[in-house]
């Protein structure tokens, strides 16, 4: 079923000529369970996202059917057998067939063009978001995009309410995976969140921090886009407001101006923040596959990057509040795209997981080696 755009399979149904006909009771625990994920766990790739939930009879708890959930999957085709005995079986109405060597020519290219693709759709969200930023004065921001791996051709529309649910619920999750004790505030905790605050957009509900609103306005701090078909967009602008310094002895002043600053707590911050809007937005929808999701950054100069935050090893004797830049970092023309993926099986632990590996790879990119305000998974 990954092979052919994804689908449902009924573990306890009996069927005649390929037509349902009578429950047949298996077995609900979860042991027996295990052996099915353990068998699509032979498949290669192995298929992603696939979920199992149990229907318990109403005569005993332990019997009923197990329903698989299977999403369309962007790593098709996927191959099963053994050493050289392989071969990529696909769903055809009730039967299976097996894939010729022109079909499975045909799937490996669609594979590769589908990534491109998504890239490119990507990238295009990124640019379209950057239209309704401000960016006149110099600012510096981190804009964050997420959209379904297997769109639907006809996705309904989602009201205010079901945005407004979706924008709170990822800022509680942001919330939970920001060490215990920290009182830090993303994207997601600055706009407005209440459905009367939302403003209507091309086929998505608006978000947004303005100042001062006029025709022309564009957000000035915090952006966030829920889309009709579950993509979403953010936006967090990362400019220091205060002056910042190169961490030395002694510290070296950074003229305003000179830099394109990104504070390290903005970037953790807001891979939380995009990681947990895109899960409840694919929660949300009706879409059974996973989400691809995008940071990247948009600037008005062309002056080189920085990343600055504590000084958290206190090197130097510098103040536990002084904002700078470590004396081991680095300048960047420009700041790479970091890609990442989400499944709706997807755990807490795998969330922060995720938020944890983007946020690094952008933080490293500067230099720099840990992450100092997302919680680790499993706690701490």
């Amino acid at each position: 079923m990954a092979n052919s755009g994804g689908g449902v399979i009924v573990y306890g149904v009996a069927e005649t000529s390929g037509r349902a006909e009578s429950i047949n009771l298996v077995s609900t625990q979860e042991s027996d369970r295990a052996v099915v994920l353990s068998a699509a766990a032979a498949v290669r790739p192995i298929v992603q996202g696939m979920d199992l939930v149990p229907l318990a009879s109403s005569a005993d708890a332990s019997t009923g059917v197990v329903v698989a959930i299977v999403p369309g999957s962007s790593n098709a085709p996927h191959l099963v057998g053994e050493g050289s005995r392989l071969g990529v079986p696909a769903r055809n109405g009730a039967t299976t067939i097996w894939l010729d060597e022109r079909a499975i020519e045909r799937a490996y290219s669609e594979r590769f063009n589908l990534r491109a693709s998504r890239l490119d759709l990507l990238s295009s969200m990124v640019n379209d978001l950057g239209d309704r930023l401000s960016t006149n004065n110099g600012e510096t921001w981190l804009v964050g995009v997420a959209t379904p791996l297997s769109p639907l051709s006809r996705p309904s529309e989602l009201s205010r309410n079901e945005a407004h649910e979706i924008l709170t619920l990822g800022n509680r999750r942001s919330a939970s995976m920001i060490r215990e004790g920290l009182t830090l505030t993303g994207t997601l905790g600055d706009v407005g969140r209440r459905p009367d605050a939302l403003r209507v957009g091309r086929r998505r509900w608006i978000a947004e921090t303005i100042y001062v609103r006029n025709p022309d306005d564009r957000s000035d701090e915090a952006h966030a886009e829920i889309h009709h078909d579950g993509s979403v967009g953010l936006a967090m602008k990362t400019d220091q407001t205060y002056e910042s310094v190169r961490f030395g002895m002694p510290d070296v002043p950074l003229p305003k101006g000179d830099y394109q600053e990104v504070t390290e707590w903005a970037v953790e911050i807001f891979a939380a923040d995009i990681v947990s809007l895109a899960y409840e937005a694919m929660q949300k929808s009706q879409n059974a596959g996973g989400f691809s999701l995008r940071i990247d950054s948009l600037r008005s100069g062309e002056q080189p990057f920085i990343l600055v935050g504590l000084n958290h090893s206190r090197r130097f004797g510098a103040s536990t509040s002084q904002v700078g830049q470590d004396p081991n970092g680095r300048t960047l023309p420009r700041v790479h795209a970091v890609e990442s993926e989400i499944l709706p099986s997807d755990s807490e632990e795998d969330l922060i997981g995720v938020a944890r590996s983007i946020a690094l790879e952008v933080v490293e990119q500067f230099g720099a080696e840990s992450l100092y305000y997302l919680s680790m998974p499993g706690g701490g």
